[in-house]
């Protein structure tokens, strides 16, 4: 912050500790790239985007529905690659119902695309993957559906836990979850049965 903005004289209405307006919606995300083209072919398989515009040599813009973008992807072939202890974003997440979840999961598989871990944290089932950046992605279900309320207060409910490492939810596989999927268990059935280790055989500990 600059030291005219630090010294500029606030308006009465303009008060700092006044509630922020909060936005309708995140809109898009934006990633800069050197590995442009293969960036573009994953999100289209990913997350089925189409392009709005494109501009050669600079990047694109893409959306996977009416709004006119949603993904924008940056060509800069003097990136480099990302480095673990570095500071930045560290992932990010769709929401899809229990179905679309499903299906996408079985899409992206038959695609060769797999989860790197699936976890119930709890308020979200959430499968985790990564874009040719290695940029973490995640396809999340929020286990109460449309109540938010029931998510916020089973999100809050969890600061109680006295071990850190099992407010962060419980391992689950991907596949012993489709299979209960398909065999017809609904989702509160699904939350309820992972969430209580059913479908954890044969993951990997929970990394911290």
């Amino acid at each position: 912050m600059t030291e005219q903005m630090m010294n500029t004289p606030q308006h009465e209405a303009d008060r700092l500790d006044e509630a922020g307006i909060p936005p309708m919606q995140l809109h898009h995300i934006g990633f800069k790239t050197a590995r442009f083209l293969e960036m573009r072919a994953f999100y289209r398989t990913f997350l089925g985007v189409t392009p709005s515009l494109e501009v050669e040599g600079i990047g694109g813009f893409y959306t996977f529905d009416l709004a006119h973008h949603r993904l924008v992807l940056f060509h800069d072939p003097a990136c480099i690659e990302q480095v673990p202890a570095s500071a930045g974003m560290h992932h990010v997440a769709f929401l899809y119902s229990i179905d679309d979840l499903m299906r996408t999961y079985q899409r992206l598989k038959h695609k060769g695309l797999l989860p790197y871990m699936a976890m119930n944290h709890g308020p979200n089932t959430s499968f985790y993957y990564r874009d040719p950046d290695n940029n973490a992605l995640e396809l999340q279900v929020d286990n109460y559906g449309p109540d938010l309320l029931k998510g916020l207060e089973a999100m809050r409910a969890l600061q109680q836990c006295s071990n850190p490492v099992e407010a962060l939810g419980v391992m689950v596989n991907p596949e012993t979850f489709l299979k209960a999927w398909q065999e017809g268990a609904t989702l509160t059935e699904l939350h309820e049965r992972s969430y209580a280790g059913e479908f954890a055989e044969g993951t990997p500990s929970i990394p911290i």
